[in-house]
């Protein structure tokens, strides 16, 4: 593989459907995090097709920057991995062990500039996609985690990939708290238990953590008028978003 290969989503599915395939134990216990878990959210949000929180075309130039060099992985140290996934080790000419996956290295990190492995494997979400008819399920890092921290790596290298991830994963997480709290004050959702704790939770944690996503203007203006309605739930949601913005 060359040093310098780098890699679209499409290329990475291929690489975690294998995974999927032929070592599902590994990816019981990695999450993962970087590019591809920025390629994973991008497609998400693409999929979505909602007007106010589109995927913007991007130049040739910039297109290039989303590509990712690696698979990158955390929760998991490099050494364990090796002898989870014998059959994919790859040496190089210096005798350094690897792995290598449908020509995709796997990196491994154990720490962060924010990202705690122990807290992120906490808040991971399922990614899943489908791959020749069969649906893939791995753990990805939640889009709040990322988002902060690829806001730490703009303030300490800003590279134009972490600049690009970084608005990317803002648009995702302000589209995940709009289409939420959308679900939670629509009666015609007639949503579980389970379901309606499950978004009170993801709203809840986003506007901890990441509090001026109340403050975009496509949530303000999606929510504005629901927010208002005569409700104790939204009484609530409409406290909680305007408190973590100030």
């Amino acid at each position: 593989m060359s040093a310098d290969k780098r890699f679209d989503w499409p290329a990475l599915q291929r690489c975690l459907w294998r995974l999927h395939r032929d070592a599902r134990p590994f990816l019981r216990r990695a999450l993962l995090i970087g590019g591809g878990a920025c390629l994973f959210y991008r497609a998400r949000l693409r999929q979505a097709n909602d007007p106010d929180f589109s995927v913007p075309s991007l130049s040739l130039i910039h297109e290039q920057s989303w590509l990712s060099k690696d698979l990158d992985f955390t929760g998991i140290f490099s050494g364990d991995a090796l002898e989870l996934l014998p059959q994919m080790v790859v040496r190089d000419a210096a005798g350094r062990e690897f792995l290598e996956v449908e020509g995709v290295r796997l990196g491994f990190a154990q720490v962060g500039l924010t990202l705690d492995p122990e807290l992120a494997l906490e808040t991971a979400r399922t990614g899943e996609f489908e791959w020749e008819g069969e649906p893939v399920q791995f753990l990805v890092a939640d889009p709040v985690t990322l988002f902060r921290e690829k806001q730490a790596l703009v303030e300490r290298r800003n590279q134009p990939g972490d600049t690009l991830h970084l608005a990317l994963l803002g648009d995702y997480s302000a589209w995940e708290v709009t289409t939420a709290v959308e679900r939670l004050l629509d009666p015609a959702q007639n949503l579980s238990v389970s379901e309606a704790r499950e978004f009170l939770a993801l709203v809840t944690d986003a506007v901890r953590r990441r509090p001026n996503v109340s403050l975009d203007p496509r949530v303000a203006r999606r929510l504005g008028t629901l927010l208002t309605s005569p409700t104790e739930l939204s009484a609530t949601l409409r406290g909680m978003l305007s408190r973590r913005a100030e």
